[in-house]
């Protein structure tokens, strides 16, 4: 998931926050606080084939 807004977030294992600048790649664990801060698209589902 790529940011569509800067943001700062603390990543796992560290103490000060990272800023995410638009296009960056957000960690796993970033990626649900920057959908809710509007930094990032919700990811979509994929297709289903038919």
């Amino acid at each position: 998931m790529k940011a569509t807004k800067p943001f700062k977030g603390v990543e796992d294992g560290e103490i000060y926050p990272t800023e995410f600048e638009v296009g960056d790649e957000i960690p796993p664990e970033l990626e649900a606080a920057a959908v809710e801060l509007g930094a990032a698209d919700a990811k979509k589902a994929p297709a289903k084939s038919t």
